[in-house]
């Protein structure tokens, strides 16, 4: 496939290009992200693309708590978090609803979200109408990138797009749990020690 490059004044194409299946690797306010839309083909793509590990689920980004209500059960843990540090580099594990197909979260009855701290990409979200799944935008089991050169490099004819400008971020997100107990399952740029003073 021909990867298209664009820029961020190309929206409305991204849109119209996700919303038909297409993978577009595009920066994001932590590391260089890889979306796709909740479609079983255009998540194959994503896999396909990264050599990932089907039984590993690609986490999902939103724009709001609305959106993530809408999708995953919030319980206190998780809305203190989601309180402190959302916008931002944080990705919380909640229990799915029902409704979101195992294909989704590869047959877990969890998913990751997070609502990035890019209003780009809430503005995407938004024209997308519904949330998107986001990876890292590397070949698995390599270092997350952060220049859309180095993306391109490593994903052209892999992917459909990609967004020219580098990503703000200097690591991934912080991954926290709150499924049953809280755990955390991954430091990024929000410590383990903001998580557990907000969980006081």
């Amino acid at each position: 496939m021909e990867t298209i490059k664009y820029t961020k004044d190309d929206i409305k194409t991204i849109i119209n290009r996700l919303s038909s299946g297409d993978i577009i690797a595009f920066p994001t306010d932590t590391v260089f992200g890889l979306a796709c839309v909740m479609d079983i083909e255009a998540i194959k793509k994503v896999y396909i693309a990264k050599g990932r590990d089907f039984k590993k689920p690609l986490p999902m980004m939103c724009n709001s708590l609305k959106m993530i209500s809408d999708v995953a059960y919030i319980n206190d843990d998780a809305k203190k978090l989601i309180d402190n540090f959302m916008p931002g580099a944080i990705t919380i594990v909640f229990n799915k609803k029902e409704y979101i197909g195992d294909y989704i979260t590869q047959g877990l009855k969890t998913i990751g979200i997070r609502v990035p701290d890019d209003e780009w990409i809430l503005k995407l979200i938004d024209g997308v109408g519904m949330p998107i799944m986001v990876t890292s935008a590397n070949i698995s089991n390599t270092g997350s990138l952060l220049k859309w050169e180095d993306v391109y490099e490593s994903m052209n004819g892999k992917i459909d797009g990609i967004v020219t400008e580098d990503a703000r971020g200097d690591s991934s997100s912080t991954i926290v749990d709150v499924t049953e107990e809280v755990k955390i399952l991954r430091e990024g740029p929000i410590s383990i020690q903001e998580i557990k003073r907000v969980l006081e």
